[in-house]
């Protein structure tokens, strides 16, 4: 009976563990200089451009239905304001991961109760997230207007496989020495980088470099 409890206590430990939010490495703090697009901004910290990836969240790319919509939502909840960045890492693109606060509200987890953005999955499972997201399906917010959306990785998929022109110019990205062909949304889009040749570097995991 001890043995059977300790594995209940175990599994139920790792259910918890893995709907907890990603832990926080570092605060930082500064004001939104720019916003790229509904997931994705630029900080000012100590006069230095930080580009930060929101954590959890993946809105509309640019062409896609609300893409602009979602911008624009962004922009108006952080643009011009100081805010504190919860760091939870780095992506394979050398940006930081993080939660935007200001003051106590969450804005990652506000894009997505708005309808601006999907709960990422792939990389974050908070139960919360998807709560608010499945909440904002329901009463078809922002985005759940279209009765039949299309998640931004499907559309970064298709992407990559329609007829892109051949691949003739490289970026590589020198923090993480990923090397983008010019169809790809991080092409000159990193940063740091500079052109490159068709081998330099790592290929992109959604280009193929």
């Amino acid at each position: 009976m001890k043995t059977v409890v300790a594995v209940f206590s175990v599994l139920v430990a790792s259910a918890f563990t893995l709907a907890a939010p990603p832990r926080v490495t570092e605060e930082l703090t500064g004001k939104i200089i720019s916003v790229t697009d509904g997931d994705t901004i630029k900080i000012l910290v100590n006069r230095k451009p930080v580009t930060v990836r929101l954590e959890g969240i993946d809105a509309p790319e640019a062409k896609q239905s609300f893409g602009t919509k979602s911008k624009q939502a962004l922009s108006e909840i952080v643009f011009g304001k100081t805010v504190v960045v919860k760091k939870t890492g780095e992506d394979r693109y050398g940006r930081t991961l993080g939660v935007i606060m200001i003051g106590r509200v969450d804005v990652n987890a506000e894009m997505i109760e708005d309808g601006w953005a999907w709960h990422y999955k792939k990389y974050n499972d908070e139960e919360r997230l998807a709560k608010l997201e499945a909440k904002a399906r329901s009463a078809k917010q922002g985005l759940w207007a279209d009765p039949n959306p299309l998640a931004p990785w499907e559309y970064r998929t298709r992407k990559r496989t329609s007829n892109d022109p051949p691949a003739t110019m490289f970026w590589l990205n020198s923090s993480s020495n990923t090397r983008h062909n010019q169809n790809c949304e991080y092409f000159e889009n990193t940063k740091r980088g500079r052109l490159c040749g068709p081998k330099d570097g790592k290929p992109c995991g959604i280009c193929g470099g």
